[in-house]
């Protein structure tokens, strides 16, 4: 189990590592010069990411290690990580050691001998250069279509955290709405709560004088009944 990107980058390492290990085993001519220069500028370069990136990879493993449970691993998948890190950093000082040691050849034009036809020789020196030129070519166009797909993953990552930021701030705008609701139907509420409240009181009120009211004409009514009873009777 390994990082595709750590893979990737170490596949092109590997190829870089290649072209420079051709140049550097030869005289150069000033066009194999520039190419020479640029492979080993590639090189340290892609080394050093690739660095980075195992010593992520390595703290990952590491911090998988405490608990592989809990990240469904298992000690021998742990174990082959940290196998494919220290495999890889291996090959990779291994290069740095030989890119570190002096230069195997000068870098000069190459001369014809004294003892041979100058124009024969010249011809030779162009005709070594054009398969290692191609191959530049090649390495050139391949580290551009890398570049182009990096900024088409950057493009599409920035698209989607632009459009969840339009999310958020629509779902934001949307909570303010709703809030700003919620304050006028609680508003709302108390304003009907204190008008229940007031009539209420004002029907208690009326139902206390009411009763009141018709004890009172209970006991007229009564009283004149029995007035007109006692004037039947002693009449």
């Amino acid at each position: 189990m390994s990082d595709p990107d750590v893979v990737s980058a170490f596949e092109q390492a590997k190829t870089l590592y290649a072209s420079w290990k051709g140049l550097n085993s030869k005289k150069r001519s000033p066009q194999e010069e520039n190419e020479y220069q640029f492979v080993t500028d590639e090189l340290y370069s892609t080394l050093t990411s690739i660095s980075n990136d195992l010593e992520d990879l390595q703290e990952t493993v590491d911090v998988a290690r405490d608990a592989p449970a809990d990240y469904g691993l298992s000690a021998a998948q742990i174990g082959e990580r940290h196998n494919f890190i220290a495999g890889r950093r291996k090959t990779i000082e291994d290069m740095r050691h030989f890119l570190a040691q002096p230069d195997a050849k000068t870098s000069q034009p190459a001369k014809a001998p004294f003892s041979g036809a100058p124009h024969h020789h010249h011809t030779d020196a162009r005709g070594s250069h054009r398969p290692h030129a191609a191959e530049f070519d090649g390495h050139q166009e391949q580290h551009q279509i890398l570049m182009q797909q990096q900024d088409e993953q950057f493009d599409a990552m920035l698209d989607t955290v632009r459009n969840l930021h339009g999310i958020a701030g629509t779902m934001n705008t949307e909570l303010d709405d709703q809030a700003i609701l919620l304050d006028e139907v609680g508003t709302l509420v108390d304003r009907m709560q204190t008008k229940l409240t007031s009539a209420r009181r004002k029907v208690d009120k009326f139902l206390r004088e009411s009763n009141g009211r018709s004890i009172c004409i209970v006991l007229a009514m009564f009283a004149a009944i029995l007035v007109l009873l006692m004037l039947i009777i002693f009449t």
